[in-house]
């Protein structure tokens, strides 16, 4: 039986006089202004867990019967739809594993969720960066050998958790690393938020649930056509983790009521990828995107390598990426994802037409043959990792007071420092602030520190 189905029975059999939540009465009051956002069909679709509707905290009839489906369609053990985006499938993965004390093996270029999940487990992190592309200035993906070599350092280690896809796309060698971590026990979760399209065409690598990770989580509002925060948790069949530990995590993290519309949005989205004309709208994606490349001005060149070319990341050799990318705002009304001094990113997805990839060629091709391009400001995306003087836990505990930046030379952190986009962070709480990272901040005067 479907969500969807079952609500659209539920008006053809005649609907209830109902004296719950939510107050609109499925659409018999709504704010005016809220009518001409969303429309009445939202409201419509917008239920408490009443008779039959089942809940999201401890599913036993429709929303059990739909996870059931989604898993099949992954083929993981377990799969749990989220209606509060991939941070809080990546907060829950982290608690249903990790105790205070527990060291986790981070990369550093991970989404600032994975702060939160420390603050929340009491974690200890032991850090680690990625290799660093100093032409594109972006992190690349991890290697195998680059674990391999951590875990045989630090011989104590619970978890490890990666990004892959990155913010731009690059791939992490998934499938070797999850062999890794099951020769060392490690629990291994990746953050596969940008890849919610992997499971449906052909990319360069595999969905990390097909790779023996343990965990992995899939924002479907970012590239597979969902609303916001639509997103998917995935505990694979090879996985050690128990589905129950991630339902009793989800649970303490979770609103107690859930956005059924959010809900239905995630279970057309996946019967749509998983259609005969969702993979061929996929296929036509990737298509589109090759013809663009080809056709772009070779004064351009598009990354390329282990990576989802879903992610159009630009560069030239004439002039600064954040330079040209103030021109696509300003007079061809084309925003990117993110510039830096190096290159621009154009996130595509499900929705991306061919008209709009066919406007950008042409808006990039007039930029640079006929506009005079002035430096812009921008920034790069190089960071180090500061010396860590107490865990995430414990200076979120500490109390805080605001400094001028120029004082904060060996004191500890006690706010998170993130450049957006792409979220990698500079400095954590329980970090100490060194010169480099005061350098770094040009955009602030004052910070937080822990007394």
């Amino acid at each position: 039986m479907s969500l969807i189905r079952k609500i659209k029975d539920y008006y053809k059999k005649g609907k209830y006089l109902l004296f719950t939540t939510p107050s609109h009465a499925q659409g018999e009051f709504i704010i005016p202004a809220a009518r001409q956002i969303l429309g009445e069909k939202f409201f419509k679709s917008d239920f408490s867990e009443i008779e039959g509707f089942d809940n999201l905290r401890q599913p036993e009839g429709i929303i059990k019967k739909l996870n059931t489906r989604i898993s099949d369609i992954y083929n993981t053990k377990a799969s749990f739809m989220l209606t509060n985006g991939s941070t809080s499938g990546m907060i829950a993965a982290m608690l249903s594993i990790l105790k205070a004390g527990d060291k986790v093996l981070i990369a550093r270029n991970t989404h600032i969720s994975v702060y939160n999940g420390l603050v929340l487990t009491g974690a200890k992190p032991v850090w680690f960066m990625p290799e660093y592309d100093e032409i594109w200035g972006i992190y690349k993906g991890i290697q195998s050998k680059q674990i391999k070599d951590l875990l045989n350092k630090h011989t104590d280690i619970k978890a490890l958790i990666i990004t892959s896809p990155t913010y731009e796309g690059l791939f992490s060698e998934t499938e070797e690393i999850a062999k890794i971590c099951k020769d060392n026990n490690v629990i291994f979760i990746v953050d596969e938020a940008h890849g919610a399209l992997l499971n449906f065409a052909d990319f360069m690598s595999k969905p990390a649930c097909c790779c023996a990770a343990d965990i992995s989580i899939n924002s479907l509002h970012k590239t597979a056509g969902a609303p916001n925060p639509c997103a998917l948790l995935h505990v694979s069949k090879y996985s050690q983790v128990e589905p129950d530990d991630i339902q009793s995590a989800l649970n303490l993290i979770n609103t107690t009521s859930p956005s059924y519309p959010l809900l239905c949005a995630i279970e057309a989205c996946v019967n749509y990828l998983d259609s005969n004309q969702g993979r061929k709208q996929i296929i036509n994606l990737l298509e589109n995107i090759e013809k663009f490349k080809q056709n772009l001005s070779k004064n351009f060149k598009v990354y390329e390598g282990f990576n989802d070319p879903t992610k159009l990341l630009i560069k030239t050799e004439s002039t600064s990426a954040c330079a040209i990318a103030e021109f696509l705002n300003k007079k061809y009304k084309i925003e990117e994802e993110y510039s830096t001094d190096n290159a621009m990113l154009f996130i595509t997805g499900i929705g991306t037409k061919q008209y709009k990839l066919n406007h950008l060629e042409k808006a990039l091709k007039h930029i640079i043959e006929h506009e005079k391009i002035h430096p812009h400001p921008g920034h790069n995306n190089t960071a180090h990792i500061p010396q860590m003087h107490c865990t995430p836990a414990e200076a979120f505990q500490k109390v805080h007071k605001h400094i001028d930046k120029s004082e904060a030379a060996g004191m500890v952190c006690a706010s998170p420092i993130t450049l957006y986009p792409p979220g990698i962070p500079l400095i954590l709480p329980g970090e100490v602030f060194d010169t480099n990272t005061i350098k770094i901040i040009t955009f602030m005067d004052e910070v937080d520190i822990c007394c």
